[in-house]
């Protein structure tokens, strides 16, 4: 296991992740442009299925990790919409300009609820 203060570090060290969500029957698993927002994880996203389960308040799972190195970091929390003109702008200050092409101009807070990680050691 990580201690938790390692999980952020990885979990700052990083732009790119997974996020995987429940929406009716369907589980998804999408990636996202990411970065830290406080203790929490925001990216940017267009009208869609992560959108959705933002404004649903929708519990995810969000994920990096690197086979290299040797770990997985793992996010569970709420999302939501950012809303607030404040919020939306350190938001945006915070992601920066790695998205894919095309309108991504909402965000998305995940809420860190639990915040876990362990490392990944190698069969040989």
């Amino acid at each position: 296991m990580l201690r938790t203060e390692d999980c952020y570090i990885h979990l700052r060290s990083r732009s790119f992740g997974r996020v995987g969500v429940k929406l009716a029957e369907e589980l998804v698993v999408l990636p996202v442009f990411y970065a830290m927002f406080d203790e929490d994880v925001v990216f940017r996203t267009s009208p869609g299925t992560k959108l959705d389960a933002a404004v649903l308040g929708t519990k995810v799972a969000f994920e990096i990790d690197d086979a290299g190195s040797g770990w997985s970091v793992l996010v569970t929390g709420h999302a939501e919409e950012l809303r607030h003109p404040d919020e939306q702008r350190r938001a945006r200050t915070n992601l920066g300009d790695e998205w894919p092409a095309g309108e991504r101009d909402r965000v998305v807070r995940i809420r860190a609820e639990k915040v876990t990680g362990r490392r990944l050691h190698a069969t040989s």
